[in-house]
């Protein structure tokens, strides 16, 4: 049983939580270089972010696509030079306005809806790490072509201090 609230995120009825996550983002004093992009690009941001929550609901979508969708942000701004600690603590923030949201819209009657509501934010959370990771996996590989390509640092002392099994490592 999927809550009204989640379906109103997921279907696109709940333009109220990008607004949400948007004062929550220019509140935050640690997030003002990804917070100084325009507004217009961060609500296209959560909508992006929003529609892949969507498909991992209805299970269209899994960790595959998830990953390469934030592997590709995690790039995308590591080339804009967006601190990966902003992107990390923007992406809880957009986690927390979402379970806010759910739960503000919830009356909580009953033990099958209060077992509905912490299924619905446990899978939630689970996506929101599951772009964590693979945000933060983007960055640094990025970051690692981009030090090898400019030639800054050799292989061996990338892969000392970057050693990971990244995607385009050997590219």
């Amino acid at each position: 049983m999927l809550l009204k609230s989640l379906d109103d995120i997921l279907v696109g009825a709940a333009p109220g939580v990008g607004r949400r996550w948007l004062s929550k983002l220019r509140k935050a004093e640690n997030v003002s270089a990804f917070a100084a992009l325009e507004e217009s690009e961060l609500l296209s941001v959560h909508g992006e972010i929003i529609r892949k929550l969507g498909r991992w609901f209805d299970k269209s979508a899994d960790k595959n696509e998830i990953g390469a969708f934030f592997v590709m942000m995690g790039k995308e701004y590591c080339a804009l030079s967006i601190p990966l600690s902003e992107l990390t603590f923007a992406l809880n923030i957009d986690r927390k306005a979402v379970t806010e949201y759910i739960l503000d819209g919830e009356e909580l009657e009953g033990a099958h809806r209060i077992y509905a509501l912490m299924e619905a934010l446990d899978e939630v959370g689970d996506f929101f790490f599951l772009g964590s990771y693979y945000l933060t996996k983007g960055y640094l590989e990025d970051t690692f072509v981009r030090l090898r390509s400019e030639q800054r640092l050799d292989d061996e002392t990338l892969n000392k201090y970057l050693p990971d099994n990244f995607f385009f490592k050997d590219q």
